[in-house]
């Protein structure tokens, strides 16, 4: 057994303030009622009063609002199994850990506005099938497809740029890697999202994009940062210094939306700017709920069934019960009639 609405455990404190305060303010009368006239005089003033019946009154009434609490708490006891059919398309999702990605052009960093977005998109996604990759030079299936959306972003909040031995970037190499994750005999129902600054150092991304098209796949570019760009944050001796190249100068990053934009054209799907309203992800979302949907299998339910009906009907009886009881007695009269 439990309840709904535990939080609303302290009403039923409300039952034995209520026993106080009716015995107190019983006795409190009774002594009121004592200081101003006798035993004899109250007991005529109290001759019409049935004290049995007034007492069932006060019982039913406590009783009522005990009934009534225990309604309100909400409980639940006896388990029902249900099962219940998920459809809805695969999708997998690419995120850029190449160290650019610590760029604070957009806040707190790209990576961790990816990190959000992410997680927005696959509260959005319901009932899909979501898988991560994450990628730089090179590119690795961080999750497999999963309906445990709980699984997937503990293993997104576990990444950060930098973690993979090579750094670049190959969204080639995190295309096919994203491709591999979905079943081959499926022709369609597959979704890839990219989410990364554009910056495509190694192998062609339009052409694995195409490829992918070829066997049903949709995919979708989310850019992140700004065009504009800003210096690559790193850890250094000294604390926190920027990258430089080779030459000693410092490296600047720039979001590359020509890059994503072919590669989204390549994929039949698009290309959406990531922002800090999140707007993109609603526009993202109605594409993908447009995409023929398949069963993704069976998934059971447990459920508690519902048990508050017992208590608020008998608190129904109670009070109806305590509005019947009269606790008046009734007056014997003697008929004396008149005779001529």
């Amino acid at each position: 057994m439990r309840f709904a609405h535990p939080e609303a455990a302290w009403i039923l404190v409300a039952v034995p303030v209520m026993m106080l305060v009716l015995a107190w303010s019983a006795r409190r009368s009774h002594a009121a009622l004592l200081s101003v006239v006798g035993d004899q005089v109250r007991e005529r003033l109290t001759r019409s009063v049935h004290q049995g019946a007034r007492r069932w009154r006060r019982s039913l009434g406590v009783l009522g609002v005990l009934m009534l609490a225990i309604a309100l708490v909400g409980p639940q006891f006896g388990l029902q199994l249900s099962m219940a059919q998920r459809r809805g398309v695969d999708v997998v999702i690419c995120l850029d850990l190449s160290r650019s990605m610590l760029a604070e052009d957009i806040r707190p960093n790209r990576l961790d506005h990816a990190r959000y977005a992410i997680g927005e998109l696959v509260d959005g996604l319901g009932s899909d099938r979501v898988g991560l990759v994450v990628y730089a030079a090179h590119a690795f299936v961080q999750c497999p497809l999963t309906l445990d959306s709980g699984a997937l972003r503990l293993l997104l909040n576990s990444v950060s740029a930098g973690d993979l031995p090579s750094q670049g970037t190959s969204l080639e190499r995190a295309l096919e890697v994203a491709g591999s994750s979905f079943d081959p005999d499926d022709r369609q129902h597959k979704v890839v999202v990219v989410f990364s600054d554009g910056e495509d150092h190694v192998g062609d991304g339009s052409g694995a994009a195409a490829r992918l098209s070829e066997e049903g796949v949709r995919i979708f570019t989310i850019g992140v940062g700004t065009e504009e760009g800003e210096l690559i944050p790193i850890q250094g001796e000294a604390g926190r210094e920027y990258h430089k190249d080779r030459a000693g100068n410092y490296v600047k990053t720039r979001l590359d939306e020509t890059e994503l934009r072919d590669i989204a054209r390549a994929g039949e799907g698009a290309y959406f700017h990531s922002s800090l309203g999140g707007n993109e992800l609603d526009a993202l979302l109605d594409r993908i709920d447009g995409l023929d949907e398949k069963q993704l299998g069976e998934e059971s339910f447990r459920s508690y069934e519902e048990r508050f009906q017992w208590p608020l009907g008998l608190a129904l009886v109670c009070f109806i019960a305590e509005a019947l009881i009269s606790d008046r007695q009734r007056q014997r009269q003697t008929w004396r009639g008149r005779f001529a």
